[in-house]
This record gives structure tokens, C-alpha cells and sequence, in this order.
């Protein structure tokens, strides 16, 4: 008897570690692409100058109008144009990572699905559904300022009356009176996001070309008005030392979020692999350009001291003389305010429909419009949501809550591009790399191009450099799993310092031994980790776009969003504990069943060739179809270069990084059709023979054969 209970208990505990064993590896699956991640029942209508608007409109809002004079005043005077500066310049390397992942997973989800492809599920779920909740409560804050400024120019006549009747008592974190006019605005913008991707495009390029024709009108009329000695009294450029620009510089860092929706309507995007790293890195630098030159007119108009925090623009106009310049300010603050708006709730459904296209949530989010091609219940659910959360809380307590999820989201993104650096390609790439037929790499015969091929023949990713063969230890794991043991450990280290650096600044400032040993003990194990990532062998045959200096500047921008969080006020984290337990109660009841993560091969692949980019070729930095040599040819000496299509235009056939366009008829038949049959050339064609040299020959039936796309070797 006894034997039989050991036995039993033995039983139980290999079925309670198998069950966990099945758990964890549940909750840590990655999101399988397959060979096809460009196809998408959303319509690709989005050009590289609606995605850039987009992320403009994202970040040019409320906070140029109304953050610049509050900062400005209470913390840092006209040091603050070197705060807009360095916030720019963190806000930048977070874009970059981005601007990598967008081109190389060109998917609805942005962080979402990034975190999904490299880390793993349960992260990925935390990054949407903080995510979503992002982008609701943004909407929200912003339509609540919109009708605050609404208030404003009426003489408070909407807020009185509302007070009057509606009064609801002074209960955190709700507000005093619903405010119906931000509600209503809500809705209206919600009908016009479900309308699909074009319409809310038109709307926001709108709203961002007035608004940003306001900054220029901004800008230059400061220039008429400029004092320098407005920078050189009042205790000069810093007033309060430079610490205060740190401290500013992490209040005006959230002016800069924005630009990762440009990464939630990636499947709307005409042009992703260009479009995408294009529409982030130039919104960024306008960004850039347009904080610090509005706040330096603000700082050069009126001494510091005199700004207005709640209205800083129009008092400082009507302080020089042009009180009238007052109501172009009010049209570009509500044009700003509207179109970032709009972009909240444009991201907002994207973002929904990324997840229940996963299977984590609820799969009638999932449900794309025939018409509209866009998801029209996530965007009435989330928008009528979005609205209530306007009608009943505050602007303060909305506020509070926004940047938690934002900051997690970059600091994944940013260490997952480190780890998948140190990767081989994702399928959909390979396939592309293979597919490569071995006349196009004959037509540009550089040193350059040698080198290239050769070196994609060599690397490895993941494994130690030569140079560093003494941390032969390191090869004993699967390539890349040290990377990302030595990303988590580094996080760890960052997340030390982050605290040792805010909470200890004054022990520092004291030398006291604890806090000089724990900067110090921190920051040499952030290095050694930047050590052991870097001796790695890197993936540098990437296709698309690249971030420079990885993992250095990955783990920079790790650094600051780690900071930042450390920083966030303590009850911040406490709403944030909250809405993750209603967040883990939908993925443990729904999401973890139904996910469809490591399924089958989605199908067929997506009949675009990808191959890397060469000279002759002006506009895009790849191509999708393979021709034979001889066409290729006759359209070089004709001057025909940016059609590769027999007998269509660039027009009918544009050539770009992911096409939008059914191909012509045969195109991808084993036998070419009349259509798709390349014109004969009588000019001899170079080849190579047993040898490798080159020879010439004449052309041959064999040449006008055309790769077929969709499988691989």
C-alpha cells in the first residue's frame, strides 16, 4: 500500500510538471508568419506621405499648444528648447527600432506584433492590452483639451451651464460634469473612421497641413518679435541649472509618442518596407524642428517669467502687440488637437484587430468590413468606449495613466530588435534569398557586390566573432541564445540604475558609499552585457531598413523608457496592476485556447518576389518579379528602368517594396503567356561556362522562361 501512494505521488508530480511545462510553453510561443506576411484583407491605400502626416498629427497636438508654455514656466525657462532637443533625440532612437521592425514585419499591431514574432505571447498580449488602453484614454484626454479650448474661446459658458445642471460632486477619478461636447466630438470622429483607411487619412492630412501652416506662421512672425535678451537676463538660458533640463526633458519626451501607429496601419500601407522607416524618421525631425522652434519664438518673445502656462502662445502675442494672431493660434491648437484625435482612434481598431486576428481576443473583432475594408466593430465598440471614458473622468486622472503602457512597449521593441539582430532571417525573408536566380546577381559586378554575396554565404548569426574565440563557452548554445540571456541580464542591470539614479540623486550629490557602489555595480554590468551582445556575429543582410550602431543604440533607448517608468508616479503602476488582472482574465479564459500561434503554414506565399536592392533600379529597394536577363537588358539600354512589367507602365505596374497590385495575366505561370512573354533581343547575352568566366551567346527560348514565386528551394 504504501509503495502504490509513492508511486501515485510520484504520478502526480511528473503530471503537475508536465502541465506547467505545457503552461509555460503556452505563454512564451511566438507568432508564426510563415512564408507570407504581406497579404492582408485590409486595402493598401496608404502612401508614404499619409503615414508620415499620420505620425505627424500623432505627436504635433495639444502638448505644442499647451505643454510648451506649462514646462517652460515651471521648470526650466528657455533651457527648454534644449529639453525638446534631447527628448527628441531618445523619442528618435525609439523610432528607429520601430522603423526596422515596421519594414521587416510589415503587420497591423506595431509593438504588438513585434513582441509577438520575437519574445513571445504573453508579453506581446501585455504590450496590446496596454496598448489599446493607450489609445483609448489618449483619445479621450485629447477630445477632453479640445473641449476645454472649446470652453475657452466661448467664456466658459459650456462648462457653467453643465456644472450648473449636471453636476456630479467632486469623486476621483471622476469628473465634476460629464462634458458632452467631448463625447460628442468622439462619436463624430468614430463615423468617420469606420468610413475606412482613405477617409481618415483625407481628414488627418487636412488637419495636420493647418495645423502645421499655424507653427510656420508661429516660427516666422517670432522672428519679427525676437529679444535675445530675453535668453541672456532672467538668470540667463538656464535659469535652474541643468538638472532642470533633465527634468524637463522627461516631461516633454511624451510630446513625442505617436509615431507607432505608423506601425499599426502597416497593412494599409502601399509601400511598407520604404514607406514605413520613410514616414517615422522624417515625422520625427519635423517633430523635432517644430517644438523647439515654437518654444524658442515662445522664450525669445516674452521673459520666462511672464509666460502664461494655460494659454502661453496667444498671451505672448498680445503682450508684443498682435493680439489678433490670437485666433490663427485657436484655429492651428484645434486643427493639432483634432487630428491627433483622429489618429488615436484610427490606431485604436488596428491595434484590436491585430490581437483577435491572433486569436487572443474575441474573434468577431477580427471581422474586416467588405466594403469599408477596415474593422468596423473593433472601431464602434472601442470608439463608444472611448466616448464614455470622455464623458465621465477627468482630464488629470486620464492623463496620469498614459504613459505606462507606451514606455513598456518601447523598451520591448527596442531589446526584442536587439535580440532578432543576432537572428536568422524570419521565413518570409528567406524565401526571398533563396529565390534569388543567379543571373541577377551577375548584372552588377562590383567589388561591392562580391563582397556582399559573399558575406551573406559566410555569416552566421548568433555565434562569437573570431575575434572574441576566447568566449568559446558562449558557442555551446543554439546561435543567438546567449544574446538574449545577456539582453534580459542587461535590462535587469538598467533597471537597477534607472532606480539607483532617480531615487538616490541626492545621496549621490552627498557621495554617499551606497549610492556611488550601486551606480557602479550597475553600470559595469550594462556594459559587460553590451560586451557579450557585441561580440556576436550580427545579421547584416537585412533587405530593408537598418538601425545603425545595434545594440548601442537599442540599448540607449532601453535605458531612457526604463528611466522614465521609474519615474511614473507610484499610483500610476496601481491602475496599471488593475487593468492587466481584466487584461489576464480574457487571455487565461479566451486567449491561451484559442491562440493561433505556431498553427500551419497560412497557405500559399504572397506572389512577390523580394531581392536586394542594385543601382539600376532608382525607385523602390526591391524588386518583386524576376526577368529573364535579356529584358532586363534591352529596358537598361532603352532607359526603361522602373518598369519591369512587358508591355504595362509604371503606372498600371508600379515597382515597389511589397506591390499592391494583381500582376498581369501569366505572370507567374510556369509558361509565359502573350502577355507576359519579355520582347526578344538581337543583342548577344553574357553568360558564365564551366569555368565561371564570362561568354557571350546568343539568346535562347530558355530566357524568356519566368521564375515562379511561391515556393521555396
Amino acid at each position: 500500500m504504501s509503495s502504490r501512494s509513492v508511486n501515485s505521488g510520484a504520478s502526480d508530480a511528473r503530471g503537475s510538471s508536465l502541465l506547467c511545462s505545457a503552461l509555460c510553453s503556452k505563454l512564451v510561443r511566438t507568432k508564426n508568419m510563415g512564408l507570407d506576411a504581406l497579404s492582408t484583407p485590409l486595402r493598401r491605400c496608404l502612401s508614404t506621405l499619409e503615414l508620415t502626416l499620420l505620425s505627424l498629427g500623432s505627436m504635433v497636438g495639444a502638448g505644442l499648444y499647451v505643454l510648451t508654455g506649462t514646462v517652460a514656466h515651471d521648470i526650466v525657462g528657455p533651457g527648454i528648447v534644449a529639453a525638446f532637443l534631447l527628448a527628441g533625440v531618445v523619442a528618435l532612437l525609439s523610432g528607429l527600432c520601430y522603423a526596422e521592425f515596421g519594414a521587416r514585419i510589415p503587420k497591423a499591431g506595431s509593438a504588438y506584433v513585434y513582441t509577438y514574432v520575437t519574445v513571445g505571447e504573453l508579453l506581446a498580449f501585455v504590450i496590446a492590452w496596454n496598448m489599446i488602453l493607450e489609445y483609448v484614454i489618449g483619445a479621450a484626454a485629447v477630445a477632453r483639451a479640445w473641449s476645454g479650448y472649446v470652453d475657452y474661446l466661448a467664456g466658459y459658458q459650456i462648462s457653467n451651464w453643465t456644472n450648473t445642471n449636471m453636476n456630479m460632486g467632486d469623486v476621483q477619478p471622476f469628473a465634476d460634469s460629464p462634458d458632452l461636447v467631448a463625447c460628442g466630438l468622439m462619436l463624430f470622429v468614430m463615423v468617420f473612421i469606420a468610413f475606412g483607411a482613405q477617409v481618415s487619412a483625407h481628414l488627418n492630412t487636412i488637419l495636420t497641413l493647418v495645423n502645421l501652416l499655424v507653427v510656420a506662421f508661429i516660427i516666422c512672425s517670432g522672428l519679427f518679435l525676437v529679444d535675445l535678451r530675453n535668453w541672456m537676463d532672467h538668470g540667463g538660458f538656464v535659469p535652474n541649472g541643468w538638472q532642470s533640463v533633465i527634468k524637463a526633458a522627461s516631461s516633454c519626451f511624451f510630446a513625442f509618442v505617436g509615431f507607432d501607429v505608423v506601425g499599426n496601419v502597416a497593412e494599409e500601407a502601399q509601400d511598407p518596407a520604404r514607406g514605413i522607416p520613410v514616414a517615422i524618421c522624417v515625422s520625427l525631425f519635423l517633430a523635432i524642428f517644430a517644438y523647439t522652434g515654437v518654444s524658442g519664438a515662445l522664450t525669445l518673445m516674452v521673459p520666462w517669467t511672464k509666460i502664461s502656462p494655460k494659454s502661453a502662445l496667444p498671451e505672448a502675442f498680445k503682450m508684443r502687440g498682435w493680439g489678433w494672431a490670437g485666433n490663427i493660434i485657436a484655429v492651428g491648437a484645434l486643427c493639432a488637437m483634432s487630428a491627433s484625435l483622429v489618429t488615436s482612434l484610427f490606431a485604436m481598431p488596428r491595434c484590436v484587430y491585430a490581437l483577435a486576428s491572433d486569436g487572443l481576443f474575441y474573434h468577431s473583432f477580427a471581422k474586416i468590413n467588405e466594403r469599408t475594408r477596415s474593422p468596423v466593430l473593433a472601431t464602434i465598440v472601442f470608439g463608444i468606449l472611448g466616448a464614455i471614458t470622455t464623458l465621465l473622468f477627468n482630464l488629470r486622472s486620464l492623463v496620469e495613466f498614459m504613459s505606462i503602457g507606451t514606455l513598456l512597449a518601447y523598451t520591448v521593441v527596442s531589446a526584442s530588435l536587439i535580440v532578432t539582430r543576432y537572428q536568422s532571417h524570419f521565413p518570409h525573408e528567406v524565401a526571398g534569398l533563396e529565390m534569388i536566380p543567379p543571373w541577377f546577381e551577375r548584372l552588377e559586378d562590383s567589388e561591392e557586390a562580391t563582397k556582399a554575396r559573399a558575406r551573406r554565404k559566410k555569416q552566421k548569426p548568433g555565434r562569437l566573432k573570431d575575434s572574441f574565440s576566447f568566449l568559446g563557452f558562449l558557442n555551446r548554445y543554439e546561435p543567438g541564445h546567449a544574446v538574449t540571456t545577456a539582453v534580459l541580464i542587461m535590462a535587469m542591470f538598467q533597471v537597477g540604475l534607472a532606480i539607483v539614479l532617480f531615487y538616490g540623486v541626492d545621496a549621490l550629490g552627498q557621495s554617499k558609499w551606497w549610492a556611488i557602489s550601486g551606480v557602479t555595480v550597475f553600470s559595469v554590468g550594462f556594459l559587460l552585457s553590451l560586451i557579450v551582445i557585441g561580440a556576436h556575429q550580427q545579421n547584416r543582410n537585412i533587405m530593408t531598413f537598418k538601425v545603425p550602431f545595434v545594440p548601442l543604440f537599442p540599448a540607449i533607448s532601453m535605458f531612457c523608457n526604463i528611466y522614465l517608468m521609474v519615474a511614473l508616479q507610484p499610483m500610476t503602476w496601481v491602475r496599471f496592476g488593475i487593468w492587466m488582472i481584466i487584461g489576464f482574465l480574457i487571455y487565461f479564459s479566451y486567449g491561451i485556447r484559442y491562440s493561433r500561434a505556431q498553427g500551419p503554414d497560412p497557405g500559399p506565399q504572397h506572389p512577390y518576389l523580394i531581392v536586394p536592392k542594385r543601382k539600376m533600379y532608382k525607385r523602390s529597394d526591391v524588386i518583386r518579379v524576376s526577368q529573364p536577363p535579356s529584358f532586363i537588358d534591352d529596358r537598361r539600354q532603352v532607359g526603361e528602368e522602373d518598369s519591369l512589367i512587358p508591355g504595362g507602365s509604371d503606372s498600371d505596374f508600379p515597382l515597389s517594396t511589397y506591390g499592391t497590385r494583381s500582376p498581369p495575366p501569366g505572370m507567374y505561370d510556369s509558361e509565359p503567356t502573350e502577355t507576359a512573354r519579355p520582347r526578344k533581343s538581337s543583342r548577344p547575352i553574357r553568360s558564365e561556362d564551366s569555368d565561371g568566366s564570362e561568354v557571350e551567346r546568343e539568346p535562347s527560348s530558355d530566357d524568356h522562361s519566368i521564375l515562379r514565386v511561391g515556393s521555396r528551394r
